[in-house]
């Protein structure tokens, strides 16, 4: 005769099982925090640094967009203004030195708001590549190299020369300017002391004089007593 064994209600299931109410016993369990980090890094280890970057790049200017309502320029946006501003001093400064050759005078603002801004646009908003005019520039100028990306070097340096020698001037100025309001300011002062010295010296004349009147008076006065005797 076959015997029936009584299952334990108090007995504990295997890993994984269900209990008889349905419950499970919990070993399968959500991902725990460093498990989710590993995943993560996992997912980052799959992206090459320069994919990376970007995504970090972008995140970065749309937060500061977002709280400062500030638009930080690319790196391309800012060579392009550099390559710009430094292709518009270079060949306004030869027209001028071709011009006072002739004894004649640049007209800068013409150059400025007219024809450069119709050969290239603005510095900010070149109408052709930036490599495109750098070569323009290395095959008018033998400063910059016949190379694209060595005439674009070449103008970014001659830009950043430039503002560096704009800079120095503007500080030379305000410097004079600071030692006009000092040496002003001495001659204020000086003015000032002499005239300060100049009341003491008259006050001193004036009694000099009561003193001398005073001699003279004591001086009728002993004659009148001689008179008298």
């Amino acid at each position: 005769m076959a015997t029936t064994t009584a299952k334990n209600p108090n007995s504990r299931p295997s890993n994984g099982a269900v209990t008889l109410n349905g419950k499970s016993n919990g070993a399968a369990k959500s991902k725990s925090p460093a498990t989710a980090t590993k995943s993560q890094v996992s997912r980052r280890s799959t992206l090459t640094v320069e994919e990376q970057a970007d995504a970090l790049l972008d995140r970065v200017r749309t937060t500061i967009l977002k709280k400062f309502g500030v638009k930080i320029q690319l790196r391309e946006k800012r060579l392009q203004t550099k390559v710009g501003h430094a292709t518009k001093e270079k060949l306004g400064l030869d027209i001028a030195a071709q011009l006072k050759k002739r004894g004649k005078t640049m007209n800068w603002q013409r150059w400025n708001n007219e024809v450069f801004p119709a050969l290239f646009g603005q510095p900010d908003a070149l109408r052709h590549d930036m490599e495109v005019i750098a070569l323009v520039m290395a095959k008018l100028y033998d400063v910059f190299e016949l190379d694209a990306q060595e005439a674009i070097k070449g103008l970014v340096k001659f830009n950043q020369e430039s503002l560096a020698k704009r800079n120095s001037y503007n500080k030379q100025n305000e410097s004079d300017d600071e030692d006009d309001d000092v040496d002003d300011l001495e001659d204020e002062l000086d003015a000032d002391e002499n005239e300060e010295t100049d009341e003491p010296e008259e006050d001193l004349d004036e009694e000099s004089e009561d003193d001398f009147d005073t001699e003279e008076d004591e001086d009728e006065d002993e004659d009148e007593d001689e008179d008298l005797e």
